[in-house]
């Protein structure tokens, strides 16, 4: 247990997931948009950036983040939460993480420095027809 997992170690899933896109040396605050949210945000995001990011469709099996402003390590899955184990790095990344192992509808998405320190936090709600996705989630 430890300040990033405050739960013991067998209560956690860890999460594979795979890097789509990556760009290094962008000077960006540390966010995260989720799913949705990417193709919403996706030609005013690059218009402000000056990038092209891949076309995305939409898996049932794939949950795609567009994540700045740190290096993802590792992804635990714990109840609602989905812990980032991240390092401050001035890039950018669209990640896809695996859907099957959510059995909460609302997740929390947390970016965490090793102790523990919050990076950035969003809230996202996995069924479609629930409203609104994404919002900031406010600690």
């Amino acid at each position: 247990m430890s300040a990033l997992y405050p739960y013991p170690a067998v209560q956690y899933i860890p999460l594979s997931f795979g890097v789509i896109f990556r760009r290094d040396n962008l000077p960006l605050h540390p966010f995260i948009l989720i799913g949705p949210e990417i193709s919403i945000q996706k030609e005013a995001f690059e218009e402000k950036i000056g990038l092209q990011l891949p076309d995305l469709k939409e898996t049932a099996d794939q949950l795609f983040l567009l994540a700045g402003g740190f290096e993802p390590l590792e992804i635990k899955y714990r109840g609602y939460y989905v812990t980032i184990k991240a390092a401050l790095n001035p890039t950018l990344l669209l990640i896809s993480l695996p859907k099957h192992y959510f059995y909460k509808d609302t997740l929390v998405f947390q970016a965490k420095k090793e102790d523990g320190s919050l990076l950035v936090a969003k809230t996202y709600q996995l069924r479609k027809n629930a409203g609104n996705p994404c919002r900031p989630t406010r600690l």
